[in-house]
């Protein structure tokens, strides 16, 4: 028995390795020799679709978007870690400054350096969080989304797969009936030359082959057009083949029962999960709307060196200029007074260009209560509940139409099983009868219309038994894929559930 697992819906966290292989890893840009695979067999053809049609590949890009957003928004929650270096220099002439007032003067020449390591973190905001958690369902709802594409293309693409094989068996019916109406035109021709027959049933019999070549030329004609239609669909190049079966397959009936597959369904089906998505969304937009009424902390930090060269350059200039008004009055004492032994004069040492590193934190809490409103508040609260309305109808439909799809798909493969058994049963009733008309033809027992006429309703009765066994094996895939399988290529391999 084959078993279906819910595939988990592909949701990310801003440092999470996984999340960047999902945004990252879709479908490589296609090189020139791989849009012609060799002999694609139904499961084959459809996972090349996966990974190749434009359609999905425009899903899985609107996915790496909402990944993109989801990280920034997650992004936002954490503390921010930058590192800073600054050059300040500034040079002024005779300019006073705003601190004027003040008595201080702006020196004429200043620089300065700086290399600090900076942090910043929102303690706590409710408007990031609920903005994260919004893009989390957003990115839920785009998985989901992708995956009912990736379902539809799976059907769309195995039903393609087996309509071109049913081509392909018509354009054996046709060669095997031109062969049929070949024998009978030989046929008549020797009744003709006995004399059992009149030479306008050979024309007739002519006439007869030449509409079987021109249905055989056309039946060539479509199984082309459906073949290149199919590449193109998939992603490949017109000139991609297909290894299609001989014998239509004919999957066993579900052993599982109808309820079984529709509780199974409502777990896995990626539109439920969608429209679960959308709910929960909605539900923090209303919650978002309160995010003014709530605190906010944020904590900010650095730490690391500051020197100013040019502060250096002053002081050492202020030093310089005192040291030498030192020695000058230590030599002009000296002179005055040459029998007295002073000290020798203390002078003060260079500046010290070194400087010890710094840091810094601040906390600011902030809490703002708006009085008046004006209704703006209450006007918004009632048009997010209304969407959380239609979101919660929404998701309640989902499921309905989840069970509704599996209870059709069901029915409809039950009935595909009693159609193809009725085709099979008149199939081989025509094939017999045709054979048997075609030795009384020869024995003169019955004329050319009859033969042609039962021959044609042989005929009609092998291109609906074809027909009764795609829709067999088409009603099967269909039934597979409204299960919600982890894998829709899987889903082209028919067996039974």
């Amino acid at each position: 028995m084959v078993r279906f697992s819910r595939r988990p819906v592909a949701y990310a966290s801003a440092f999470s390795a996984g999340l960047l292989s999902f945004a990252l890893g879709f479908a490589p840009a296609l090189a020139e020799n791989d849009r012609a695979p060799q002999q694609l067999d139904a499961a084959a053809a459809v996972r090349y679709a996966l990974g190749h049609a434009p359609v999905l590949l425009a899903r899985e890009a609107d996915i790496a978007n909402a990944v993109s957003t989801l990280v920034q928004r997650r992004a936002a929650e954490y503390p921010s870690i930058a590192g800073q270096l600054q050059n300040e220099i500034a040079k002024s002439s005779n300019l006073s400054g705003s601190f004027a007032q003040f008595g201080i003067t702006p020196v004429s020449n200043f620089s300065q350096n700086t290399a600090q390591v900076l942090s910043q973190y929102n303690l706590y905001n409710g408007a990031a969080q609920l903005a994260a958690e919004q893009a989390k369902r957003m990115v839920q709802y785009s998985s989901g989304e992708l995956q009912v594409q990736q379902e539809a293309t799976a059907l769309g693409v195995s039903s393609d797969f087996y309509n071109l094989a049913a081509l392909r068996r018509a354009v054996d019916l046709d060669e095997n009936d031109l062969a049929y109406q070949q024998q009978l035109l030989d046929a008549a021709r020797a009744q003709e030359r006995v004399g059992r027959i009149a030479g306008v049933d050979v024309l007739r019999a002519q006439v007869a082959v030449s509409r079987s070549e021109a249905t055989l030329v056309q039946a060539r004609a479509d199984e082309a057009n459906a073949r290149e239609a199919l590449a193109v669909e998939i992603g490949a190049s017109p000139d991609a083949t297909f290894a299609l079966p001989a014998d239509l397959p004919e999957p066993a009936l579900p052993r599982a029962s109808t309820a079984a597959l529709t509780a199974l369904a409502k777990v896995n089906r990626p539109e439920v999960a969608a429209a679960q998505a959308t709910l929960q969304a909605a539900r923090l937009g209303d919650a978002a709307i309160d995010t003014d009424l709530r605190p906010t902390v944020q904590l900010s930090g650095a730490f690391g060196s500051q020197v100013s060269p040019t502060t250096f350059v002053l002081e050492q200039q202020e030093i310089d200029a005192s040291n030498a008004a030192t020695i000058a009055n230590y030599n002009l004492e000296r002179q005055l007074f040459p029998g007295v032994s002073f000290p020798s004069p203390l002078l003060t040492p260079p500046v010290q260009r070194g400087r010890p590193g710094f840091w810094q934190l601040g906390i600011t809490s902030t809490f703002t209560v708006p009085f008046v409103d004006y209704g703006s508040r209450a006007a918004n609260h009632h048009a997010e509940r209304a969407q959380i309305a239609s979101a919660a109808a929404a998701y309640q439909s989902a499921i309905d139409a989840v069970e509704r799809d599996v209870r059709a798909a069901a029915r409809n493969l039950q009935a595909a099983f009693d159609k193809l058994a009725l085709a099979k049963a008149a199939a081989q009733l025509a094939r017999e009868s045709a054979r048997i008309a075609q030795l009384q033809y020869k024995n003169g027992l019955i004329s050319f219309t009859d033969v042609t006429q039962t021959e044609q309703t042989a005929l009609s009765a092998e291109n609906d038994l074809v027909a009764a066994r795609v829709a067999y094996v088409v009603s099967d895939i269909k039934l597979r894929l409204s299960l919600g399988p982890a894998d829709p290529a899987g889903a082209a391999n028919v067996g039974s559930l």
